[in-house]
């Protein structure tokens, strides 16, 4: 059994175009939900802050969640610039960055799916369905 070859993105679009295009979104979305988890890393220190002068016992639990997200941060980051990368190599059609991207990407989901189930009860929902539809859109 062979590989199915594609001549077509999404069966309408040139497959150079769509894979361009899908680049760019994806490149987008991984910088808008950096952005995200930013905001909630800082409210996860301010809340740690506030639990230690109250000497509360999560203070330290939120101190390692908040590593986690910045470790998620740091990795969404990378996403972008490999995002950036595989756009390049498209545009150039260089197969061979191609091939690494793809690679890459897999180790991408791996690596933030077990960042996102360690910090999942620690989130409001609102980052919980952000990082959630991020997960979608990686499955695409």
């Amino acid at each position: 059994m062979e590989l199915p070859v594609l001549d077509k993105f999404c069966f309408i679009f040139g497959l150079r175009s769509g894979c361009i295009a899908m680049g760019i979104v994806n490149a987008i979305l991984s910088f808008t939900l950096a952005v995200i988890l930013i905001t909630f890393a800082v409210d996860i220190k301010d809340l740690s802050e506030a639990q230690k002068s109250r000497d509360d016992v999560d203070a330290s639990m939120s101190s390692v969640v908040y590593t986690i997200v910045v470790l998620l941060v740091v990795l969404l980051l990378a996403k972008f610039i490999s995002d950036l990368v595989f756009v390049y190599a498209v545009f150039k059609e260089r197969a061979g960055i191609i091939k690494k991207y793809c690679i890459s990407w897999i180790i991408f989901l791996v690596l933030f799916i077990i960042g996102f189930l360690k910090a999942l009860f620690h989130m409001e929902a609102s980052h919980v369905i952000s990082q959630i539809l991020f997960l979608g859109k990686c499955g695409i």
